[in-house]
């Protein structure tokens, strides 16, 4: 099984902004995509980035899944792992700048590598799902 990097985003409510704040700290337009359990996705060239509007996973390990409402998956398309995480690591502090989501930086998911909180409040209104 493949080891990947995972970073849970909250509030994702606003799913326009969530999609367009992703895709400026990944570097690239995410697109809607064909995958029944992917709601965007782009291609890095060295990795994809899979964006979901929801989860499924259930507190674990300690780390609290279910306060998060938004999921990005960062796979390394030669699994290399620490490509991939300096990879999702970079995405992960591009978004915590914006200071508009709770953030959580996990590795397989069972280890949380780092976390960021909202220093203001944004409002998130107006685009709802």
């Amino acid at each position: 099984m493949s080891e990947y990097h995972y970073v849970f985003l909250h509030p994702g409510d606003s799913r326009r902004q969530l999609v367009e704040d992703v895709g400026a700290a990944c570097g690239v337009e995410l697109k809607p995509s064909a995958d029944e359990f992917v709601d965007h996705s782009a291609n890095l060239g060295h990795a994809a980035v899979e964006l979901e509007f929801t989860h499924d996973y259930e507190d674990d390990h300690g780390i609290p899944f279910e306060r998060y409402d938004a999921l990005l998956t960062v796979r390394d398309f030669d699994s290399d792992l620490e490509r991939q995480a300096a990879t999702a690591l970079r995405i992960f502090e591009r978004l915590a700048a914006v200071d508009r989501y709770d953030l959580i930086l996990i590795r397989d998911l069972q280890e949380l590598l780092a976390s960021s909180t909202r220093t203001s409040r944004h409002s998130t209104s107006g685009d709802a799902p």
